[in-house]
């Protein structure tokens, strides 16, 4: 636990708020833990510590790798910006740990966002609004949560901060460009948002091309195509880039590994197969949790869980015949 950086602690996770979303809901105080490494007589005494950050083995396997390095690159200029005022006290490394105890993040808030989708931004002027809405509801098949906000946030509810809370928890963000949005204060600084995280942006043109920093980005041209066909090649958009990549196949994974019914189950193994292939580590995620849950248990399923599987030369362990699915180990001879 922490002790000496504890009165640090929130103005950390503040800076991670508006630097890292991954980081801000990965850092909690009850995960953090505080390693003396040594102390300096020079300039009336440095002491040298390493601060621990502990996720659960899931989270951890999500991050692995560049996305790794980048939180504990933000984490680390987090707390230099907090100890400025404070020359005594040296973060000498971060370092985040796999633990299955580890406590996971939960909002304070309503979800803003469907659970285990992926999560997109929609910028819109509000002239433009049922092509938002319509495009949001395409979106769904794909696995995408589109956040339109005349439909997202309740009348009731301050809008603004929930507004700033999608923004700094999307994944990618999607404009929706036509004549009138480069006059919209609201949407400029929504792409601005995007553009200063480095999020994915999609310009989809339905009457003027991409303008400054956002004409950077592959357009998607939305002339004589329904709200199916955009989402279609939004998805794909967010299936290439490197930044979403890896958070839209994982998303897919857990839509399957979660799903509620046969129908939404043979749905998301539609979508994946739609794709190039995904990488081993999310079929090996289907792969290692599908028995858990009955609705993919049952054979029509399975059956296609076991042909999405037999791409990445893996199978389940239970084989169908006839109406009724039986284990490895039962198999007649």
């Amino acid at each position: 636990m922490l002790d000496v950086f504890k009165t640090y602690y929130r103005t950390v996770h503040n800076f991670l708020k508006y630097q890292n979303q991954k980081a801000f809901e990965l850092f909690i105080e009850e995960n953090l833990y505080e390693i003396f490494d040594n102390h300096d007589n020079w300039n009336g005494g440095i002491d040298y510590f390493t601060i621990e950050l502990k996720v659960s083995v899931e989270q951890y396997l999500q991050i692995k790798g560049d996305d790794e390095n980048i939180i504990i690159e933000d984490i680390t200029d987090a707390f230099n910006n907090a100890l400025k005022s404070n020359e005594s006290l040296v973060i000498n490394k971060i370092i985040i740990v796999p633990y299955d105890d580890a406590t996971v993040y939960t909002p304070t808030t309503e979800p803003i966002w469907g659970l285990d989708y992926f999560r997109l931004f929609i910028s819109h002027i509000s002239e433009n609004k049922v092509s938002a809405k319509n495009l949001k509801v395409c979106l769904e098949k794909w696995g995408i949560h589109g956040f339109v906000a005349h439909e997202d946030i309740e009348p009731s509810k301050e809008w603004s901060s929930i507004l700033t809370d999608a923004l700094f928890s999307m994944n990618a963000l999607c404009a929706i460009l036509v004549k009138r949005f480069r006059y919209s204060s609201w949407c400029d600084q929504e792409v601005g948002i995007a553009l200063g995280q480095n999020k994915l942006c999609i310009p989809i043109k339905k009457d003027i091309i991409p303008y400054g920093f956002l004409g950077r980005y592959q357009m998607i041209k939305a002339d004589g195509l329904d709200a199916s066909h955009v989402a279609q090649k939004v998805a794909e958009c967010v299936f290439k880039d490197e930044r979403t990549h890896g958070i839209y196949c994982n998303s897919l994974a857990k839509l399957l590994i979660n799903s509620k019914t046969s129908e939404k189950a043979l749905q998301w193994i539609d979508v994946i197969n739609s794709f190039p292939t995904i990488e081993r580590v999310y079929a090996e995620l289907i792969y290692k949790e599908y028995s858990h849950n009955p609705i993919l248990l049952q054979p029509d399923v399975l059956q296609g869980i076991n042909s999405l599987l037999k791409r990445y030369n893996m199978s389940t362990s239970l084989f169908i015949f006839g109406d009724h699915e039986t284990s490895a180990e039962d198999l007649p001879f």
